[in-house]
């Protein structure tokens, strides 16, 4: 059975570097490790300069970087696109869309140049509607989370559309990890690597659809057997495995859209 994070679930990982919370742990190491592409979303190059990984691609407005950031892209020869700060969506969604966007069918002009748009908006050219999306990549989004409510959130949402879509999501701030999942699905979660002698763990389940059917998961403090969870209930909150060192427990489900969410316990 695959394990998630820990192996990969498409041919090739590529992750975004944003600029939300993101900590320098083993967890964040071996999945940066674990990538075949990295990109920075604004000042996620900031993050990528601090460890010394340099990216294979930087997007965004660059509003939150210093020029010191910027010309280190420059030195590194990092292909780089621009858009304007007044712009209709996240950084963090133009580079998912970068990425995932093989071609744009449009009639006025080619993928190359509609993408070097300064002003380009996937809402208003249904870019994502428009767009042949590959198949076998796999998106991990690092530096997810934060002080900002705002972006966190849209970050989840922009995750359940791309897994809605068939390409597989994580998100992760190196601490917490977060698995958002569509359709029957079957894995093993294990989080963090290695058990953490200080640190208890918590696991939540949370159904982003209307409902989430069949849903089973076995040897942990709560476990439940084939049920159906629905939107906004506090139903799968709040669980533990055996050994509260480790969330290592196996899933399944249906239907329904699920968010996986292992963090440390307070």
């Amino acid at each position: 059975m695959l394990t998630i994070p820990w192996q990969k679930r498409r041919k090739y990982r590529a992750a975004i570097l944003l600029g939300g919370d993101f900590h320098h742990t083993l967890e964040s190491k071996e999945l940066l490790a674990s990538c075949d592409f990295l990109a920075a979303a604004d000042s996620g190059a900031a993050y990528a300069r601090a460890i010394g990984r340099v990216p294979d691609l930087a997007v965004g407005d660059f509003d939150s970087i210093t020029d010191e950031d910027m010309d280190w892209l420059s030195k590194n020869e990092v292909l780089t696109y621009k858009y304007a700060a007044g712009k209709d969506e996240t950084d963090a969604e133009l580079a998912a869309f970068l990425l995932l966007a093989m071609q744009v069918r449009t009639k006025s002009e080619s993928s190359r140049d509609y993408f070097e748009n300064s002003n380009l908006s996937l809402i208003a050219d249904q870019s994502w509607n428009n767009a042949i999306i590959r198949d076998d990549l796999e998106l991990l989004l690092l530096g997810a989370t934060g002080s900002r409510p705002d972006h966190m959130l849209a970050n989840i949402a922009l995750s359940r559309k791309l897994t809605e879509k068939g390409i597989p999501v994580l998100l992760s701030d190196g601490i917490s990890l977060f698995v958002p999942l569509c359709g029957a699905s079957e894995a093993r979660v294990l989080w963090p690597r290695e058990p953490q002698n200080t640190v208890d763990w918590l696991f939540s389940a949370l159904a982003m659809s209307d409902s989430v059917t069949d849903l089973s998961y076995q040897d942990v403090q709560f476990p439940v057997d084939n049920i159906t969870i629905h939107r906004g209930t506090s139903l799968g909150l709040s669980n533990r495995c055996l050994d509260p060192k480790v969330v290592d427990f196996s899933f399944s489900l249906a239907e329904g859209s699920l968010l996986l969410i292992v963090t440390p316990e307070d």
